[in-house]
């Protein structure tokens, strides 16, 4: 599918949100004193970050599993989407950390597996917790699409989150259910039903997408004034301690304001470009974020006089410069070879 402008803006968006709500650790990790992490609960409105994430991956992979040749075509295309430079980013990160060196951890994360131990355990790189996520939300589509049914696929995935859910749910979320069978697969699910929505042609009145939109960030910010206890902590989504909450909080929320994006009147191309470019580049932004933002918490004297809070946004802006380079230099070439090799692939039966 061609990218939708609005999608794109909203993925650069939500990127830059995680940067700047983990740069905000730069202060306080050092006892500094800064307005953005003290007001109210603001900070975790990058943290919602995530959520659109999850929502428009939701979006964007049923509408492109619609499309696939084949259940191996749709594997292998995701596969090289996200894995080469996630092991990359991985690896790299191991430079910048190399007290994170464990090598089951390391050899269990590339493989989209949860490491060894609790149900909290991040993977050697720790915005991989999220590709945990995405990892089984992709075998949830695979097993949709070798299910031969007369259903539509979007019923197929839905039947399967919705089972997986209630699977853990009935078992306490005892691994690996705190991941294939956590509330936040919810939030996949929204987006899936969204892009059920698109494909079918109808689009918002520009008032109600702009309304939904409202609605969306207001209820984030309701929320962000007020404070969302520890919703935003990686832990509790992968013990599925605070998933359902997340999930009728953020996860709706995040909802609203995809499918207000979505489902708009299209943007024209080329209207937006930094935005775009923000779109483009926010795999590699999330991905890269920690490496700059270990190097620096350290190293505060590089910022000069400047005051906490400025830290926090000059922070944010280099580590988004930073993402921004590692696409070009890594992710599109990389992408490059991916359409290459699916190319060259020959066209399976099934």
């Amino acid at each position: 599918m061609d990218k939708l402008v609005s999608i794109q803006w909203l993925r650069g968006a939500a990127a830059v949100a995680v940067v700047w709500f983990h740069a905000m650790f730069l202060v306080s990790n050092n006892g500094l004193q800064a307005y953005q992490v003290q007001y109210g609960d603001i900070r975790q409105i990058g943290a919602i970050g995530v959520d659109v994430f999850f929502v428009i991956s939701g979006f964007i992979v049923s509408i492109s599993a619609t499309r696939a040749r084949s259940v191996r075509a749709f594997v292998g295309n995701r596969f090289w989407r996200i894995w080469p430079l996630y092991a990359i980013a991985t690896l790299l990160y191991l430079l910048v950390r190399p007290d994170r060196l464990d090598p089951s951890a390391l050899a269990l994360s590339l493989l989209f597996v949860q490491p060894l131990g609790s149900a909290t355990t991040v993977p050697t790189l720790p915005p991989g917790w999220t590709l945990l996520f995405e990892a089984a939300f992709y075998a949830v589509i695979a097993l949709a699409l070798c299910w031969r049914s007369a259903r539509p696929l979007h019923e197929r995935i839905a039947i399967a989150i919705v089972l997986l859910v209630l699977l853990g749910s009935a078992y306490g979320f005892s691994r690996p259910l705190n991941i294939v069978g956590n509330p936040i697969m919810l939030e996949f699910l929204l987006g899936v039903l969204i892009g059920r929505v698109w494909a079918s042609g109808y689009r918002l009145p520009a008032w109600l997408a702009t309304a939904m939109f409202a609605a969306g960030t207001f209820f984030i910010l309701r929320d962000a004034m007020h404070g969302m206890y520890w919703d935003w902590k990686a832990e509790s989504t992968l013990d599925a301690s605070l998933s359902w909450q997340r999930f009728r909080t953020w996860g709706l929320y995040a909802g609203l304001i995809v499918c207000s994006a979505a489902l708009r009147a299209p943007v024209p191309q080329g209207t937006g470009k930094l935005m775009t470019l923000l779109g483009d580049a926010s795999y590699s932004i999330y991905l890269f974020h920690m490496h700059v933002l270990d190097l620096l918490v350290h190293r505060l004297d590089l910022f000069g006089t400047l005051s906490p809070d400025a830290i926090i946004l000059a922070a944010t802006a280099c580590t988004t410069l930073v993402g921004v380079l590692a696409h070009w230099v890594l992710e599109r070439p990389l992408m490059r070879l991916a359409k290459h090799w699916r190319a060259r692939a020959p066209n399976p039966a099934g």
